[in-house]
């Protein structure tokens, strides 16, 4: 069996136009929906269907999508319906996350560093720092 990556993308955006087409019909924090559910409306089915759900909803994210997802119940994706929602999960979920994984590269580049020299962290990052 070939692997056809062309057949994988065109699988790979259905399924976000899809979860997309399910969450538009969860709008704000009280319509939040599980990724399971999703994934069982979908017809995915097995231990770990939803895998590809949280798989396209980070794309769709990264798409430029405002989907939340809620540590309350209702737990669950939704859609922002504001913008104090949008501010609340970045504030409560992406901020700590960011800052975590941040911290945990600084602190392992600075000890390559030390280790064996080379370029500052920030370099050894691939980042840019902007305001």
């Amino acid at each position: 069996m070939s692997y056809d990556h062309s057949a994988m993308q065109e699988t790979a955006t259905e399924l976000k136009d899809n979860v997309l087409s399910i969450l538009e019909s969860h709008v704000g924090a009280g319509t939040a929906i599980k990724a399971g559910d999703i994934a069982r409306a979908l017809g995915l089915r097995g231990k770990y269907a939803d895998r590809p759900v949280r798989e396209a909803i980070k794309e769709l994210r990264r798409d430029g999508y405002l989907i939340i997802s809620s540590v309350r119940k209702p737990y669950g994706y939704f859609l922002a319906a504001s913008e104090e929602e949008w501010k609340a999960f970045r504030d409560s979920n992406l901020k700590p996350r960011a800052l975590d994984i941040l911290e945990t590269a600084s602190a392992m580049g600075r000890a390559a560093q030390e280790r064996w020299g080379g370029a500052p962290v920030i370099q050894q990052l691939g980042l840019e720092l902007v305001a």
